[in-house]
């Protein structure tokens, strides 16, 4: 009887205890060194605190690009943390290399619902699709597997493929309203464009996030949003620039892009198709632009100036004269 006693005693104390132990939150870090977060991407659940922690001799900053949070200066071994409450995609930056570096430091947090973490390496098998028609909803597609099976945006897909934030980025979040140029788009950017872009990271995360707004515009949407302010409404890019939205005789134009293909519904957000790439100001180097081809121009050899020479109707050319031979300022009739 005395044992059993003891043994709910012991029993009474451990529920006591368990039920004051505190709930330990979650945590997740990202290391920054060589001028890089890494991860670039990290998916947690709501309410994890995640700690940044520089390991350069420099230092920098973690800002985000709406403004939620920032860091100031972070000197080596020095460390920022911040705890995200709310579901959603929070793109952020280091402030202080923007104007050493071509693209700047890019990084993103996106938080999941509790109980809801995406496995790493967890891939969903895309559905071919073909030609997508527009308003059509697949099931189980995110934006990453729509594009990829869209015949006409097999250049943007090839660019996801080798982004390092971009892609996770429309796997796991959302929703995005994508605006997502097409081939013919990428192939006006010229090869030496495109192949700047396409061999350096940084910069072609930047770009892509630049076509990608939080949140789900329909047409109908941004024609209401254009409308309600005059003729043009701005967004904000996971890139941290805008973007503007006109809508003239009914007409919406991205920038000065031009919407092909609208409303194409994935789980995760809406693509409409554009016929050109929107590039920041600043974004690819001068000297990796594509220069503007001549147009079949035929260059004129040895064309001697015509002077004061007075012209004549139905003069006979005169073929094999040396000019030498002829009196100084004498004009052939």
């Amino acid at each position: 009887m005395r044992m059993n006693s003891i043994i709910l005693g012991i029993a009474a104390i451990l529920a006591v205890g368990l039920v004051a132990l505190p709930v330990l939150a979650a945590t997740a870090d990202v290391d920054i060194r060589g001028g890089e977060y890494i991860p670039a991407s990290l998916t947690v659940e709501g309410n994890t605190t995640v700690t940044w922690t520089n390991y350069d001799e420099v230092s920098h900053t973690v800002t985000s690009t709406g403004g939620l949070f920032d860091s100031g200066r972070i000197e080596q071994n020095q460390t920022f943390n911040y705890t995200f409450a709310d579901t959603g995609t929070y793109p952020y930056g280091c402030t202080l290399n923007a104007s050493t570096r071509r693209t700047p430091m890019q990084g993103v947090v996106i938080v999941v619902p509790e109980g809801m973490m995406v496995e790493p390496g967890e891939n969903v098998t895309p559905t071919p699709t073909g030609n997508l028609t527009p308003g059509e909803e697949p099931l189980n597609m995110t934006l990453v597997d729509l594009i990829a099976g869209e015949a006409n945006l097999t250049t943007f897909a090839d660019a996801l493929d080798r982004a390092s934030v971009a892609k996770m980025v429309l796997t796991s979040g959302g929703p995005y309203t994508v605006f997502a140029p097409d081939d013919a788009a990428f192939e006006a950017l010229g090869n030496e464009t495109l192949m700047a872009i396409f061999n350096d990271t940084e910069m072609l995360d930047a770009l892509l996030m630049h076509h990608v707004v939080e949140g789900n515009y329909t047409v109908e949407d941004l024609m209401a949003a254009a409308n309600a302010t005059g003729n043009m409404t701005t967004l904000d890019t996971l890139a941290g620039n805008t973007i503007n939205v006109t809508a003239v005789d009914g007409n919406l134009t991205v920038e000065n892009a031009t919407i092909v293909t609208a409303d194409v519904a994935a789980e995760n957000g809406i693509v409409h198709v554009i016929d050109m790439v929107l590039v920041p100001e600043g974004l690819i180097p001068a000297e990796n632009v594509t220069p503007t081809p001549t147009e079949n121009i035929t260059p004129v050899e040895n064309v001697t100036p015509a002077g004061n020479v007075t012209p004549t109707e139905n003069v006979t050319s005169v073929e094999n004269v040396t000019l030498e031979a002829l009196p100084e300022g004498r004009v052939i009739p």
